[in-house]
């Protein structure tokens, strides 16, 4: 199995293009997909192809920056790569596209089958816009896979983890709140196994993957596993429930767990402890 990989140093798409390479012995190339050189590319050599290319909020990206690289591009490249031969597109998207927020209401911030598609944000709508473009150029003979990722995390990439390590540094104790409210996150390996055996199976469709039910309270004790959590705490933190950073930070905003038991969860090859643990490593 060839496959290309597009993006050409990036933390995921190498991270993916070694896995694919080392766990699975698929034949891997990355690309870039930055100026014009890349529509030179031959592509018909490949039997599938992983586009993670984009670009991501952060400071100094415009409206127009997202829309260009993340739809533009994704369906000029996309166009191409039919074009050329390509059978299996596997597309990553991104849980931002439901237009979902953190809400302490575990029933409003859970994303579930029926849940429609209503990006607040321009990189949401640009990478809804992306698939929508995509799901025009399917056919028998150009399948298409797209993963809708939560926050992704791994080593090198523990930005997400980060923020409640601050939260932790804060306090003596961990606060034992909201226990029952979860966050979909996706360790990096988890997300590399689910995209072998997205092309191996040949599978299509929307796939929404997560490291199953955890809660930001579980997050705090697996970044700093050395701290006691407090009842005490936890209790004054529900009586600012309403405050907008709880509920950022330890509201519900996950997928249902019907949507991510794709593969009886075998994507899965760490579980969220080791997987935290292995982020960290040096």
């Amino acid at each position: 199995m060839k496959v290309l990989i597009t993006g050409k140093n990036g933390d995921i798409s190498t991270a993916i293009s070694e896995w694919l390479k080392e766990e699975h012995g698929f034949e891997t190339e990355q690309i870039s997909l930055r100026g014009e050189k890349w529509k030179e590319n031959d592509l018909s050599a490949f039997d599938a192809v992983v586009h993670v290319a984009g670009i991501v909020p952060k400071d100094g990206v415009t409206a127009e920056d997202f829309y260009n690289i993340n739809y533009e591009l994704t369906k000029c490249f996309a166009n191409k790569a039919k074009n050329e031969g390509i059978k299996h597109f596997v597309y990553i998207s991104s849980m931002a596209v439901y237009g979902a927020e953190a809400q302490i209401s575990c029933e409003k911030g859970t994303v579930k089958s029926d849940t429609p598609c209503k990006p607040i944000s321009d990189y949401g709508k640009s990478k809804l816009l992306a698939e929508q473009s995509l799901k025009l150029i399917e056919d028998d003979n150009f399948k298409l896979t797209i993963i809708r990722a939560p926050s992704i995390y791994g080593k090198g990439k523990t930005e997400y983890l980060d923020q409640y390590k601050h939260i932790t540094e804060k306090f003596k104790f961990i606060p034992k709140a909201f226990i029952k409210n979860y966050k979909s996150i996706i360790y990096v390996e988890n997300l590399c196994e689910l995209i072998y055996l997205v092309i191996e199976n040949e599978t299509t469709g929307v796939i929404c993957p997560d490291d199953g039910q955890i809660s930001a309270f579980d997050i705090c004790k697996a970044v700093r596993p050395d701290k006691k959590n407090s009842k005490l705490l936890g209790l004054i933190f529900n009586l600012f429930k309403n405050s907008d950073r709880i509920r950022d930070y330890y509201g519900s905003l996950c997928y249902s767990e019907n949507l991510t038991n794709k593969f009886d969860c075998k994507y899965r090859v760490l579980d969220f402890k080791q997987a935290v643990s292995k982020s960290y490593e040096r």
